[in-house]
């Protein structure tokens, strides 16, 4: 009784991540089972049920990610001996982390967590001890080399008839990328990182631009302490995903946005030019005439409006 009593503040947590991950858009967390009897296992089993339907839902109707075509999955498997220590791996681990094998051989599997996975992990070796035919999916964090993180959502299980412990997890490759081939250079050792494990991290800027078509653009060494990296990854990381800059993307994206609303509705050029970032109407006209070859004016509107 007194180990349940222990056990409940971290079963709260995962309750609290699992509503916070939810809300950032992550619906493929899910809370580890525990053996409990109680209001607060089934609470678990209800958010995880949110989660699925939701998830389910999502994707029938169509809300999936736009911005690439996977083709490929790769999967990371590490093999655990019963302290949870690293007895081997496969070739995708080394590719996704980018540890040798000799690095992560006779380690300690928490000393490629990230901190906030920690928790977690303690709290499912003792799950895994406790029942020899325990099994899980959860999500994990680790930490890569150069200490970036990697999120993944994996399974964890005790091998039949074995002290041995696998866990597992996929990780969708952009199909463009992988159809590239460059040769063996220093801008090919870069595309594989940025390949696994970068692809997050620029989505996010990918999308905070989107998101603020309407404000002025960072500076580049503003966007890297936003997002936690350095300039020339986040410039060469975009480049490669997109195939232009951060800010060329910027302007045709807000070009783009300007043109739809000049047909569809009859707000001002003016005032368009203006919601769409430009500081004066000039600049927002030169800028429109250079990328579709004729200046807003001209544009055909549905609406009405100048």
């Amino acid at each position: 009784m007194i180990m349940d009593q222990e056990s409940i503040p971290i079963r709260v947590r995962y309750l609290y991540r699992m509503l916070l991950e939810m809300a950032n858009g992550n619906l493929a967390y899910r809370i580890p089972r525990s053996e409990e009897d109680d209001d607060i296992e089934a609470f678990t089993v209800f958010l995880n049920m949110v989660a699925e339907e939701m998830k389910e839902s999502l994707h029938h109707a169509g809300y999936v990610n736009p911005h690439f075509t996977y083709r490929y999955i790769s999967q990371s498997t590490f093999i655990l001996d019963g302290n949870f220590t690293i007895r081997n791996i496969n070739n995708e681990v080394t590719d996704l982390l980018g540890y040798t094998p000799e690095e992560l051989f006779g380690t300690d599997f928490a000393n490629i967590l990230a901190e906030e996975s920690l928790s977690v992990w303690d709290t499912l070796k003792g799950l895994l001890i406790q029942n020899q035919s325990f099994s899980t999916k959860v999500s994990l964090q680790f930490i890569a080399i150069q200490q970036l993180v990697v999120p993944a959502f994996c399974s964890v299980s005790r091998l039949l008839l074995s002290d041995k412990i696998v866990v597992s997890y996929f990780t969708a490759v952009n199909q463009e990328k992988l159809e590239e081939t460059t040769s063996r250079s220093a801008s090919e050792t870069f595309e594989k990182e940025i390949r696994y494990i970068d692809i997050h991290l620029i989505q996010s800027v990918y999308d905070y631009i989107l998101a603020n078509m309407n404000r002025p653009l960072p500076t580049i060494p503003e966007l890297s302490r936003m997002f936690n990296t350095n300039e020339y990854k986040l410039k060469s990381g975009f480049k490669l995903l997109f195939k232009t800059s951060i800010h060329r993307f910027y302007t045709d994206e807000r070009l783009k946005r300007a043109h739809l609303l000049i047909e569809h509705t009859a707000t001002p050029l003016k005032n368009i030019a203006a919601n769409v970032g430009f500081s004066t109407y000039p600049n927002f006209s030169r800028a429109f005439k250079i990328k579709y070859g004729y200046p807003p004016e001209r544009v055909n509107r549905q609406h009405g409006g100048k």
